[in-house]
């Protein structure tokens, strides 16, 4: 499937920076919620849980301008002086990916884990769901909100503030955000978003608390969103999975491929030595 790898950093980038910016004031003032812009690169960092990579992460490394101009130095700079443990992603796909990886190798990062982007286009989703599962739009009630923060910070295992980046979620235009149930009626227990951005669609990751899982939640929210998203005029679908690579796909990897999506392009994360903190 044919793809503009500027175009699908240029939305996941979007995709990131509209969750850090989507969030209440007083969250962006008392948890350290911020995001800045240098030149392609963007950084975003989450002052009261420095020690989580996720949430305090550089992107467009490996966008042209990022090396020879400075920006990626800068946004590190940005970085330190908030005192955060942060992961620099680098896409294979983009043309300054070989001065980057030099730059962060020469400066004494390490590699981390693999990341990749998988594509789809929006025809009909062909695999089976269990029609069984409810699944529930959310819309700008501030209760939606409240089910999606609790939903994914249970099933990330991440700390309570981190839900602050989903809350307002469900009330921002170009995103839709979703709740699934067992069955109708019961408690719900999963829950996935997505942005559009004109004919392309980034999928959030489908999250599950743990007693749920196994049960089909993750599949019937990826049917749902890709009929959505095409009703909304998209036509490529997109997802992102840090943590894996090409030999050695994650569970959620597989879903993604038996549900048609193809392995687009992979990537490399960098991150800053723990024995080593004041590296530069």
């Amino acid at each position: 499937m044919e793809f503009d790898s500027a175009r699908l950093e240029m939305v996941s980038q979007r995709f990131r920076r509209e969750m850090w910016t989507s969030v209440v004031p007083e969250a962006v003032s008392e948890s350290g919620v911020e995001v800045e812009r240098f030149g392609p690169v963007q950084a975003t960092a989450f002052g009261d849980l420095p020690e989580i990579l996720d949430l305090n992460q550089i992107q467009g490394a490996a966008e042209p301008g990022a090396i020879e101009d400075g920006h990626l130095a800068a946004a590190i700079e940005w970085m330190r002086q908030r005192e955060v443990h942060f992961c620099v992603p680098v896409s294979e796909a983009r043309p300054g990916a070989g001065a980057a990886h030099a730059w962060l190798g020469a400066r004494g990062y390490e590699q981390a884990t693999g990341w990749l982007k998988f594509i789809r286009d929006l025809s009909p989703p062909e695999f089976e769901v269990d029609h069984g599962i409810a699944i529930y739009q959310l819309g700008g009630e501030e209760i939606d909100g409240e089910a999606l923060s609790a939903i994914i910070a249970e099933a990330m295992n991440l700390p309570a503030p981190a839900g602050t980046l989903f809350f307002s979620l469900p009330q921002q235009r170009d995103w839709r955000c979703y709740t699934a149930a067992l069955a109708a009626g019961e408690l719900v227990v999963s829950t996935a978003s997505m942005m559009l951005d004109g004919d392309v669609v980034q999928l959030g990751p489908g999250n599950t608390v743990e007693r749920a899982r196994g049960h089909g939640c993750h599949l019937a929210l990826l049917r749902r969103r890709l009929i959505d998203a095409a009703a909304n005029g998209c036509r490529t679908a997109v997802v992102e999975l840090l943590g894996c690579d090409p030999d050695n796909l994650s569970s959620a990897g597989r879903n993604l491929c038996r549900a048609g999506f193809e392995l687009a392009y992979a990537g490399r994360v960098w991150q800053r030595p723990a024995l080593h903190p004041a590296v530069y």
